[in-house]
């Protein structure tokens, strides 16, 4: 009987040791450095994505603009210059107004992408900034 007695008593002791103030201060800080742990981890995926966005953004800029300067020398070529379009390893003869359809189509496409990848880019930039704030109200 006593024996029961004394685990009823040092099963009681254990669970007030458990809610104790001290216990709960160091779940609090396991709590928050696993928060903390997890915010920053994001605020990092944010950032590496932003870069991924801004690098994706130059390529189309760099795209469109080779597309125009392209369609502007093609242009200015007289009609009866023989035009090849490079298809994988060969060169196929075209006429002056595909090549210009095909380049205005790469030139637009290109602005299309890039009003697409600012949209993400905003978005992302708007995930940074709470990502951030939530960081230092956790530091505070």
């Amino acid at each position: 009987a006593e024996y029961g007695e004394f685990q009823t008593y040092q099963h009681y002791f254990i669970q007030i040791n458990l809610s104790s103030p001290l216990h709960l201060t160091t779940m609090a800080d396991v709590e928050l450095k696993k928060a903390f742990t997890e915010l920053k981890t994001k605020t990092t995926e944010t950032a590496t994505r932003i870069r991924a966005v801004d690098s994706q953004i130059e390529q189309c800029k760099n795209k469109g603009k080779h597309a125009e300067l392209t369609y502007a020398e093609i242009r200015s070529a007289p009609s009866e210059t023989k035009l090849y379009e490079s298809v994988g390893r060969m060169f196929v003869l075209e006429t002056q107004d595909t090549i210009l359809e095909q380049l205005k189509d790469r030139a637009t496409k290109s602005r299309e992408q890039i009003q697409k990848l600012e949209e993400q880019k905003v978005y992302l930039s708007k995930n940074l900034k709470e990502s951030e704030n939530a960081l230092r109200e956790l530091v505070e």
